[in-house]
């Protein structure tokens, strides 16, 4: 060996000994001049400890647990958790294309084309080709941004170190068979085998029965939200409707795993844990009552529609109830020019409305049982008469009290049949202002249904009527005589179902939309309200429903008539004494959206059957904003009946089936004095009576 070469071969030995010496070193300067700790450029430093290293290696990711179910009266399904799946794509470029540009660009495009095709494999997808477009916008942006396609020369060979793999979400709440098919056939393709797919199992909120029942359900808002201090957490919001329920809020989410490699590329999917067992929450609905009150209810919405100064209404609610549960059995809306009526804003808790003369039973209800109204003492309700110029002109009113008909002398059946709005408005005047204000509670007028309803319209009274300010005079001149007849007022449909659900149960009735919750094995019911609170009398109660009968009837003074001799014609039922009702309309003057204050009518019925024992008890209003004719015995009743006529019809085609029994329109007696928290069955005095 001659000296070159010893030189040569000592120095490779002397390189390869400062190894050791170097990584001595570079412990020493990691384990104990940085104790254990590695810096890092804008972050924290990372501890240099088995933890860590296990940390780095797993990555875990959180999805929503399952809400639970929810059903209908019968079992059908309203809402559910759909499992699916989010598709995670490891895109790898094939390295023959690294001397090509052109080919690497070329390879995405095709792998976007084919990626976008697969998504839009359902094949009850309405407008494919667009879909397809949307998916390729959003994947080529995708694509562009993991692969740095912007950065790349416009010819030649891909820039060495330039990305040849990603990964990323390539869709989430995958659930069409076909589509899972499709996208598991890409990775098969000769072009596409260096890209893996993905199937995570995950969920989906889901509403077979969405466009019949969204005020009611509702639907949900799921995103991941980070509070000060603690981890991003999944937190579900309702909308609208029983979907906003505590019952269904899932207080944890579902983590599931991935592993990485030593790049942070995620290389194991592991299987999802199985998920905490779902409540189901039984609601009152009946989605088959829902689908006909929602069809009757657009159908009269809609009916004659035509251009020019008539036209189709504003919006629309209908109500039914089961008297004997209070359940909510149907609530339908409708908004006109929406492209989806139930979706703009659910009008039987969230439109408010002055109810017109559909209050009056409730006010001579209440007149009666407080002892103050004798119901066959006979009022002479023409304006032009004495009683009329001593008992409201008398009180300085503005404006003065008219009846839409000519009306003479009649008792306060006949105050209802003919809805007289001076005939109803003595028997208010002879109510005291604290039993006004009782009055409007007994009822639950100004009150939530405490259903938990998001966004519901409260109503109630003018601020003025009652305030402390507001003379004994001026009150019974004004909110008195309003009262009696709906104005000065205003309240929803579904408060009105439960104002006449009152009616016949008492003070402690109320609407329920839950019947009860299946959780863990067992069956929790939601009790139905007990009927311990004040109660009208029997014969009050009788008295209202009989004048109720009567105002659908072939009298020509009843304001029913119209309907009565319509639906005999329509359905060759003669209504008199099978379906009992009462007719509303007012003119009020509503703030409108870029229309200033707007003169608009509110049409409503309140209806009930049978007509001698009611088991079920429907509202329905539509309101008009403009100047034609519009009456509720002429448009809003009519729907009303045929809804409660096909209730009846379906209810006795389930007659084996059936689990709500009928309830009697008598209560149990009580006594006299002011109907609910003045004194009434507390022994109150007793006041003076009208008449005789």
């Amino acid at each position: 060996m001659n000296r070159g070469e010893l030189w040569r071969v000592r120095s490779a030995f002397g390189l390869l000994g400062l190894v050791p010496v170097f990584l001595a070193g570079w412990l020493g300067w990691v384990q104990v001049a940085q104790a254990g700790e590695l810096q890092r450029d804008r972050k924290v430093p990372l501890r240099l400890s088995q933890e860590t290293a296990d940390r780095q290696a797993h990555w875990s990711e959180t999805m929503p647990a399952p809400r639970g179910s929810i059903v209908d009266r019968r079992g059908n399904m309203l809402a559910l958790d759909c499992e699916t799946y989010d598709v995670r794509a490891d895109v790898r470029v094939p390295s023959g294309l690294a001397d090509d540009v052109a080919k690497y660009r070329a390879w995405l495009v095709k792998l976007v084309d084919a990626l976008a095709l697969a998504l839009v494999a359902d094949p009850g997808l309405a407008d494919r080709d667009d879909a397809r477009r949307r998916h390729i916008d959003r994947l080529a942006k995708l694509c562009q941004r993991e692969f740095a396609v912007d950065k790349l020369p416009s010819a030649g060979p891909v820039p060495k170190g330039h990305p040849f793999r990603a990964e990323f979400l390539l869709d989430g709440g995958v659930d069409v068979l076909s589509v899972v098919e499709a996208l598991r056939r890409i990775p098969e393709e000769k072009a596409f085998r260096t890209v893996g797919l993905h199937f995570l199992r995950s969920f989906r909120r889901a509403w077979p029965e969405r466009e019949l029942t969204y005020g009611l359900v509702g639907h949900t808002d799921t995103r991941k939200v980070k509070a000060a201090g603690r981890p991003e957490v999944f937190q579900t919001y309702g909308v609208c409707g029983l979907e906003a329920s505590p019952l269904l809020q899932a207080d944890e989410s579902i983590a599931r795993s991935f592993l990485k490699d030593g790049k942070g590329r995620p290389y194991f999917q592991a299987p999802l844990p199985e998920a905490p067992t779902a409540d189901v929450l039984h609601s009152t609905i009946d989605i088959a009552v829902q689908r006909i009150a929602l069809r009757e209810l657009t159908a009269q919405c809609e009916a004659g529609a035509r251009e020019g100064k008539v036209t189709i209404p504003k919006w629309g609610a209908m109500v039914l109830v089961e008297v004997a549960t209070g359940d909510v059995l149907a609530a339908a809306s409708w908004h006109r020019g929406a492209k989806n009526p139930q979706a703009t804003s659910f009008t039987p808790f969230q439109a408010v409305y002055e109810p017109g003369s559909i209050v009056k039973p409730l006010v001579l209800a209440y007149a009666h049982e407080a002892g103050v109204l004798d119901w066959n003492h006979v009022f002479d309700c023409n304006p032009n008469s004495a009683d009329y110029r001593d008992r409201i002109a008398g009180l300085g009113r503005a404006k003065g009290v008219r009846d839409d008909h000519p009306c003479h002398e009649l008792s306060a059946h006949g105050i209802v049949v003919n809805s007289s709005n001076i005939g109803a408005a003595y028997c208010g005047l002879l109510l005291a202002r604290e039993q006004w204000q009782d009055y409007m509670r007994f009822f639950g007028f100004g009150a939530s249904l405490g259903l938990g309803l998001p966004h519901e319209a409260i109503g109630g009274t003018n601020k003025k009527s009652f305030a402390a300010g507001t003379t004994v005079r001026s009150f019974k001149a004004n909110s008195a005589i309003s009262f009696s007849f709906g104005y000065e007022m205003q309240t929803t449909a579904m408060q009105m179902a439960r104002a006449y659900l009152r009616l016949f149960r008492g003070a402690k009735a109320e609407l329920r939309l839950v019947r009860g919750v299946a959780s863990d094995g067992g069956f929790r019911t939601v009790p139905v309200p007990a009927d311990d609170g004040a109660k009208f009398r029997p014969e009050v109660t009788e008295a209202v429903r009989a004048a109720m009968v009567d105002v659908i009837s072939a009298d020509p003074h009843a304001t029913g008539t119209y309907l009565h001799r319509d639906m005999l014609k329509e359905l060759g039922i003669d209504l008199h004494g099978v379906v009992a009702g009462k007719t509303g309309t007012a003119a009020s003057n509503v703030p409108i959206k870029d229309r200033g204050i707007v003169n608009v009518r509110n049409a409503s019925f309140v209806g009930f059957l049978p007509a001698d024992n009611p088991r079920w008890l429907a509202v329905c209003v539509l309101q008009k904003d403009d100047s034609a004719k519009f009456y509720g015995g002429s448009y809003a009743a009519p729907p009303v009946v045929r809804l409660l006529l096909q209730c009846q019809q379906l209810e006795e085609r389930r007659l084996p089936y059936q689990d709500s029994p009928s309830i009697s329109g008598g209560q149990t007696r009580g006594t006299h004095g002011t109907p609910g928290d003045s004194g009434w069955g507390r022994g109150a005095p007793e006041t003076t009576s009208v008449g005789r």
